[in-house]
């Protein structure tokens, strides 16, 4: 699988092109559903109170409306909490280095344990081998194995100004900056979607 990449390429993603890119995502994928259900949920507390002006003894119909209201403020709500919950997610980790490999069939995304190395040269100043030896296995399972994405019917690729998304299905995504990238680099992303046809 490693052998035939038209593309190999180290990169980050600033923490703003992160941000950008998880809001395109979200005003694509998220944000219509979210306008629908909360729409939905509030035309139907509408028309419980109007049930409710017709007939006020009933009490079922307040239980109602407070049902409907909160269920539209959740829709309306958790796009902007799960964004505020990611982004801190994000602002935590910095900006660390990632490689893709793209081949004719699928890409591979992962992490560069470039930061693990620093860590350990810093952590092994001391003269104690027995330490040493410890922190090397936490050193390495630091890094998850790598993401691959198939160049299938479900793989989508999106073009911003600032960057591209690689979508597999429409619930997992990889934000790839065009920053740092040649145009002939850019072309094979490109080409991506084509291969996936």
């Amino acid at each position: 699988m490693e052998n035939n990449y038209k593309l190999e390429k180290e990169y980050r993603v600033p923490q703003e092109t992160f941000r950008e890119a998880y809001k395109s995502f979200q005003k694509k994928f998220v944000y219509p559903k979210s306008i629908i259900f909360t729409v939905l949920f509030l035309i139907l507390a509408a028309d419980f109170v109007y049930a409710a002006v017709k007939a006020p003894d009933n009490r079922l119909v307040y239980l109602l409306i407070v049902v409907c209201l909160a269920f539209a403020f959740r829709e309306w709500y958790n796009p902007h909490r799960i964004y505020r919950n990611i982004m801190d997610t994000v602002n935590s980790m910095g900006e660390p280095l990632y490689r893709i490999g793209i081949a004719d069939d699928h890409a591979d995304i992962s992490t560069v344990e470039e930061a693990a190395e620093e860590d350990s040269d810093e952590a092994h100043t001391g003269d104690d081998d027995e330490e040493e030896e410890k922190e090397l296995p936490e050193e390495t399972e630091l890094f998850p194995e790598k993401s691959v994405i198939n160049f299938d019917s479900g793989y989508k690729l999106l073009e911003y100004e600032k960057y591209f998304l690689l979508m597999q299905g429409k619930q997992m995504f990889y934000i790839l900056p065009k920053e740092g990238f040649s145009e002939e680099e850019l072309k094979i992303v490109r080409d991506t979607e084509k291969s996936s046809r």
